[in-house]
């Protein structure tokens, strides 16, 4: 799979999560590379959610557009109070 599709399926992956999950959270992508995707989420968040969650749930709005490539949670960080990074490994198969 080439960098352009990872990185428009990605995109189109944003946009479907955030059509769901605003305006408690928002995913905006940061970078893509062949092996790492990442995302950066602010928002509000639900307090009965774990970060967790939220990286979750963008994993499972991936595997809707595809069922070339396969995303697992890797490194996330705290940036601000309310908001937060999330590094995917890409794995195609």
């Amino acid at each position: 799979m080439s960098q352009l599709s990872l990185e428009e399926i990605a995109r189109k992956a944003v946009t479907l999560y955030n059509r769901h999950k605003f305006p408690e959270a928002t995913a905006k992508l940061v970078n893509v590379s062949p092996y790492i995707l990442t995302l950066s989420f602010t928002g509000s968040f639900c307090y009965n959610c774990s970060v967790m969650d939220y990286i979750e749930d963008f994993i499972g709005d991936f595997k809707i557009l595809t069922d070339k490539v396969e995303l697992k949670a890797a490194k996330t960080r705290q940036t601000s109070p309310r908001s937060f990074e999330a590094d995917y490994k890409v794995r195609v198969k």
